[in-house]
C-alpha cells in the first residue's frame, strides 16, 4: 500500500480535516499567516504528520526544522507566534515543494515575514510593567502614620467594582467588550479599572490613549490592537468629544472596528466619562439635528456602570474594616464630607481650599481658566490668553497695583502641588520635542474644572473674554463657544464664532446661523444659511429652508415646494408629507394631494429605493429610517432599528413599533409590548406608561390598565404614577390613588414628586407642601422647584419666590423662569431681568429671549422688546443694537451693524 494514501490518507486531504484559518489581528503576524496558510492551500491540505515525516526525512538537509505533527498545526492553524524560526522555514519549504512554489525562494519569504513578526512591537504594555499614575490613578493624601504604607491607599470593593469585575471575567473568557464607568470628578473611576485589571492573566497588555497624539495617529495605532489587550481610555471625552466631532468619530470608528473584528477577539475597552459628557456622546439626536456622534454612541451604549458620588450604607463596614490598616482611609472617613472619601483622598478639598483663598492675581487666572473652559475652550490654554483672560477679572486698582512679575509669581503659586494632587494651573509639558515648539499652555484641575462649571454656571463672562476668544479660539473650539453663547441668547457673539467656524467649511456651524436667524423670524437671512449649509454638506438644510419659508408671514409657494423637492431629491422622501402638512395648515390654494402624488411619483422616477435608504441611514430620524426599513420588507431590521431608538429615549420610535404592531399583530401585541417596556430599565420606560394609559382607555379596558400601571410603579418606573393617577382620578378614584402612592414615596423622591402634583391637583396643598418640604430643605433642587409652585398657586407669594430662587441657584432653568413670572408680577422689571440674563441654557434661550421682551414691555421699553426677538443681549446685559451676517462670498465682515 502506499505510504501516500494509506498512512496519511489521499494527498488532498481526505484523510485530514482541513486546518481552518487563524484568526489574526492586522500586523505582520497576520502577513506570517497568512502567507503560510497559503502554502498550506496550494499544497492541497497535506496532513500534519506526513509534513513532519517529510522534514525528519529530509534528503538534502536544507531544512533546518524538526517540528513535531503538534507543532505543525500550530504554525499553521494558530493564531500565536511561532517561537522557533527552523520550524515554521522548513514547515514552508515542505508545503512550497507540494505546492510546486520555489522552495527556496518561498522559506526566504517566510523567513523575512517570521524576522518581522518577531521584530513587531505590539501596541501596549504587559500588564506588569504599568505604572498606576501613568494610567492617571489619582494621588492620594498623605499621612504620617503611613509613610511606610504602600503607595495606593487599601482599596474597599464596592457594588460597582463588582460589577466591572464580572465584566473583566467576560473578557477572560475571550469575550471583547466596553466597560464605561460614569461619575463625577475623583470619584474613584480609574482606580476601580487599576484594580479590575489586576484580575487579567499576564499575557495581556494594555494600550493608553495620549491626548496630546493626533486622533488620526491614535485611530491608526488602534487599528494594530491585537487579541488580549485593555484599551484604557480614561477622561475620553478627550478623545471621543472633541470639538471637531469628525476627530472624535474617527477614534469611535476605529474602535466599533476594534470590537467586532473576531481576529482581535478579546478586547476589553475601558472608559471613563463624567455624567455629562456620557449623555452629550450617547443621546439620540433630535429629529432634524445632525447626528454628531453616532459612533461614539454605538460602542457605549449599554456599557455604563454609575460610580456613587459617596460611598452608601451598605460600604461602611468594609470601609471601616480597611481603616483601620490605614490611617488615609481614617482620616478620609473621619473627614469626608457626605462620606465622599474618595474625592477627599485625592485631595479635593485642598484644592479647592486652596482656589479659594488664593491672592487675587491667582484667583484671577483660575477663574479666567474655569470660565474659559465652560463656555468650550479646549483644556489647553494657551498662555497668552489666560494672561490677557485674567485681566478681565481685576477692578481698575488691582491692575494698576499688580507688580511687574505677578504672572511668574501667580503661576508659580497655581502650579505649586498640595497633599500628593496638581495645582489648580499646570503646565502641559509635551513629550515631543515638535510639541514642545508651540505656545505654552496651561491646564485646569479637573475638580476645579468642574466646581466652574458647578458653581459659575449662572454668572454671564466678562464681556471682553468673548473678543479674545475671537482671535484665539480655533474654529473647532468656535463651535463649542458659539452653542455657549447662544444659550445666554447673546446672538451676535453666536453667530461670529459660528461664522468662523462655517469658514473653515462646517456645515453644522452654518445650519446653528440659520437657526438662530429663523428663531428671530429673520426667514429670508435665514435662508441664504440654509442654502450655504446645503452647499457644505448638511443633510436636512433644505428641508428647514422650506419649513422656514413656509412659516413666514406671506408664503411663497414655489419656494416653499422647490426646496422641499430639493430635499427630496437627495433621499430625503419624507420631506414632501411635511411639505403637504404645511400646505395643508397654510391654506394652500391649491390641490395639495394632486402635487403631493406628483411629486412622490417624479421622485421614485429619479432616486432608487437604495438612496433613500442610505440616506435615512445616515441623517434620518431613527424611527423614520426603521419604518422605511419595514416598509421595504426589512422587518427584522427596521423593528432592530427602532427598539434601539426608544432605548435611547425616541418616543417618537416607540410609536412607530405601536402601529407597526397594531397592524400587523393586533391591539393585544402591543399592550404586551409597553407592559414589558414599562418594566425595561432603559429610557423607553418612560414613555410607555403614557401610550398604554391612552391605547387602553380607547379600548375601554381602564380596570385592566390601573392594575399593568401599579405593576410598573412598584417596580421603580416613576413615570408610570403620574398616568395611573390620571386614569384613576378620571374613573373617580382618587384617593385611592393617593393612599396606594403614599407607601412608596417614602424611600422614592421621584414618586414623592409624582404624588405631589396629584395632591396639589387635588386641591390637597398642605399635604403636597408636606411631602415636599423636607426634600427642599436638604437641597433637592427638583423639590424646590415643584414646591414654589405649589405655594404660588396657593397665593404664598413670597414663599414661593424664596424656594424659586434656591432652585434656580441649584441649576432649574424652569424655576428661574417661575421666578422672573413672579418678579414680573410684583412690577419687578429690573429683577426680572436680571434673572433672566443669568439662564444658561440652549433648551430655554428662545424661552428667555420671548420672556425678557415680555419684561421690556411690561416695563413700557417696546422698541428694546422688538430689537431683542430680533437681535438678542449684548455680554454686558443690554439689548443688541441690529446686526446682521451673511455667508462668506456675499458680504464681507463676521457681522455688519444695520
Amino acid at each position: 500500500m502506499s505510504r501516500d494514501k494509506g498512512e496519511y490518507g489521499a494527498l488532498g486531504g481526505s484523510g485530514q480535516r482541513r486546518i481552518p484559518p487563524p484568526r489574526v489581528a492586522p500586523g505582520p503576524l497576520r502577513d506570517l499567516k497568512l502567507l503560510l496558510y497559503r502554502l498550506y492551500l496550494e499544497a492541497k491540505t497535506p496532513p500534519v504528520a506526513r509534513i513532519a515525516d517529510l522534514i525528519a526525512a529530509d534528503p538534502d538537509d536544507l531544512l533546518p526544522g524538526s517540528p513535531s505533527k503538534d507543532t505543525v498545526h500550530r504554525i499553521i492553524g494558530s493564531a500565536e507566534f511561532p517561537a522557533q524560526q527552523a520550524n515554521v522555514v522548513s514547515v514552508a519549504g515542505i508545503l512550497a515543494r507540494e505546492a510546486r512554489w520555489d522552495v527556496v525562494d518561498a522559506m526566504e519569504r517566510v523567513r523575512a515575514a517570521w524576522v518581522s513578526a518577531l521584530l513587531a512591537e505590539l501596541p501596549g504594555k504587559p500588564l506588569s510593567e504599568l505604572d498606576p499614575y501613568a494610567l492617571e490613578v489619582h494621588q492620594s493624601i498623605t499621612v504620617a502614620e503611613d509613610e511606610q504604607k504602600p503607595t495606593l491607599p487599601a482599596y474597599v470593593v464596592r457594588e460597582h467594582d463588582r460589577r466591572v469585575h464580572e465584566r473583566v471575567d467576560r473578557a477572560i473568557s475571550e469575550e471583547s467588550l466596553v466597560v464605561t464607568l460614569v461619575g463625577e470628578s475623583s470619584t474613584g473611576k480609574t482606580r476601580t479599572f487599576w484594580e479590575a485589571i489586576q484580575q487579567l492573566p499576564p499575557k495581556w497588555r494594555l494600550w493608553q490613549g495620549s491626548d496630546s497624539a493626533p486622533h488620526a495617529d491614535l485611530a491608526a495605532e488602534l487599528e494594530k490592537i491585537g487579541p488580549y489587550t485593555v484599551v484604557w481610555l480614561n477622561e475620553a471625552q478627550r478623545f471621543l468629544l472633541t470639538a471637531d466631532p469628525a476627530e472624535g468619530e474617527q477614534l469611535a470608528a476605529a474602535l466599533r472596528r476594534i470590537m467586532y473584528t473576531p481576529e482581535r477577539r478579546p478586547v476589553l475597552i475601558l472608559v471613563t466619562l463624567w455624567p455629562e459628557y456620557w449623555d452629550q456622546l450617547t443621546s439620540e439626536p433630535r429629529d432634524g439635528q445632525r447626528d454628531l456622534h453616532p459612533n461614539a454612541r454605538h460602542v457605549l451604549n449599554g456599557s455604563s456602570i454609575r460610580v456613587p458620588v459617596t460611598f452608601e450604607e451598605r460600604d461602611l463596614d468594609n470601609l471601616k474594616e480597611a481603616a483601620a490598616h490605614d490611617a488615609r482611609l481614617a482620616q478620609a472617613m473621619e473627614r469626608a464630607e457626605q462620606r465622599q472619601v474618595a474625592q477627599y483622598l485625592a485631595g479635593v478639598p485642598a484644592l479647592i481650599q486652596r482656589y479659594q483663598t488664593a491672592p487675587r492675581p491667582v484667583r484671577a487666572l483660575i477663574d479666567a481658566a474655569m470660565d474659559l473652559r465652560r463656555i468650550g475652550f479646549g483644556e489647553n490654554i494657551p498662555l497668552e490668553l489666560l494672561e490677557a483672560a485674567a485681566y478681565e477679572y481685576l477692578t481698575d486698582l488691582e491692575f494698576d497695583y499688580l507688580p511687574a512679575d505677578w504672572l511668574e509669581d501667580a503661576l508659580a503659586y497655581a502650579a505649586k502641588p498640595q497633599r500628593g494632587v496638581r495645582g489648580p494651573l499646570t503646565r502641559v509639558r509635551p513629550r515631543s520635542r515638535k510639541a514642545a515648539e508651540g505656545a505654552i499652555r496651561y491646564r485646569l484641575a479637573d475638580p476645579l474644572d468642574q466646581l466652574g462649571r458647578e458653581e459659575r454656571r449662572r454668572l454671564l463672562p466678562p464681556p471682553g473674554l468673548w473678543e479674545l476668544l475671537q482671535s484665539h479660539s480655533t474654529p473647532a473650539e468656535a463651535m463649542s463657544i458659539g452653542r455657549s453663547a447662544e444659550g445666554w441668547g447673546l446672538y451676535r457673539e453666536a453667530v461670529a464664532f459660528y461664522k468662523k467656524s462655517s469658514g473653515s467649511g462646517s456645515s453644522e456651524a452654518a445650519l446653528d446661523i440659520a437657526n438662530i436667524l429663523t428663531l428671530a423670524d429673520r426667514g429670508k437671512e435665514a435662508v441664504e444659511w440654509y442654502e450655504e449649509a446645503d452647499h457644505r454638506g448638511a443633510s436636512n438644510a433644505l428641508r428647514f429652508a422650506g419649513e422656514t419659508l413656509a412659516n413666514c408671514e406671506e408664503v411663497d409657494w414655489d419656494s416653499v415646494k422647490s426646496y422641499y423637492l430639493q430635499a427630496a431629491q437627495k433621499g430625503d422622501i419624507f420631506a414632501l408629507g411635511d411639505c403637504r402638512d404645511h400646505m395643508k395648515e397654510r391654506g394652500y390654494d391649491g390641490d395639495v394631494e394632486e402635487w403631493f402624488h406628483e411629486s412622490i411619483t417624479y421622485i421614485w422616477e429619479h432616486v432608487s429605493v437604495e438612496q433613500v435608504m442610505a440616506w435615512y441611514e445616515h441623517f434620518g430620524g431613527r424611527h423614520k429610517y426603521g419604518r422605511l426599513l419595514i416598509s421595504v420588507g426589512e422587518t427584522d431590521r427596521g423593528f432592530d432599528v427602532l427598539e434601539r431608538s426608544v432605548a435611547e429615549g425616541n418616543f417618537m420610535a416607540m410609536y412607530a413599533i405601536i402601529d407597526e404592531k397594531r397592524s400587523c399583530s393586533g391591539i393585544d401585541s402591543v399592550i404586551s409590548y409597553l407592559k414589558k417596556l414599562g418594566h425595561d430599565d432603559r429610557m423607553g420606560r418612560l414613555f410607555a406608561p403614557m401610550a398604554l394609559k391612552n391605547i387602553m382607555i380607547s379600548e375601554r379596558r381602564e380596570e385592566e390598565c390601573v392594575e399593568i400601571l401599579k405593576e410598573m410603579v412598584e417596580s421603580g418606573n416613576n413615570s408610570a404614577a403620574d398616568d395611573l393617577a390620571e386614569l384613576m382620578c378620571r374613573m373617580g378614584r382618587s384617593d385611592e390613588v393617593i393612599d396606594f402612592l403614599y407607601p412608596h414615596s417614602e424611600s422614592n423622591a421621584g414618586l414623592a414628586y409624582e404624588l405631589a402634583a396629584i395632591l396639589e391637583r387635588e386641591s390637597r396643598v398642605g399635604e403636597a407642601v408636606s411631602l415636599l418640604f423636607p426634600l427642599a430643605t436638604v437641597g433637592d433642587s427638583r423639590a424646590q422647584h415643584q414646591l414654589a409652585g405649589v405655594l404660588e398657586k396657593a397665593g404664598r407669594i413670597d414663599e414661593a419666590l424664596d424656594w424659586y430662587q434656591k432652585s434656580a441657584e441649584d441649576g432649574q432653568s424652569n424655576a428661574a423662569f417661575g421666578a422672573v413670572r413672579l418678579l414680573l408680577r410684583a412690577q419687578r422689571g429690573h429683577e426680572a431681568l436680571a434673572w433672566l440674563r443669568m439662564i444658561n441654557d440652549p433648551d430655554t434661550s428662545r424661552d428667555r429671549i420671548e420672556c425678557g421682551a415680555s419684561v421690556l414691555e411690561s416695563m413700557g421699553r417696546h422698541d428694546e422688546a422688538e430689537r431683542l426677538k430680533e437681535y438678542g443681549w449684548e455680554p454686558d446685559g443690554g439689548v443688541s443694537a441690529p446686526w446682521s451676517i451673511a455667508p462668506i462670498g456675499r458680504q464681507e465682515g463676521v457681522i455688519s451693524a444695520r
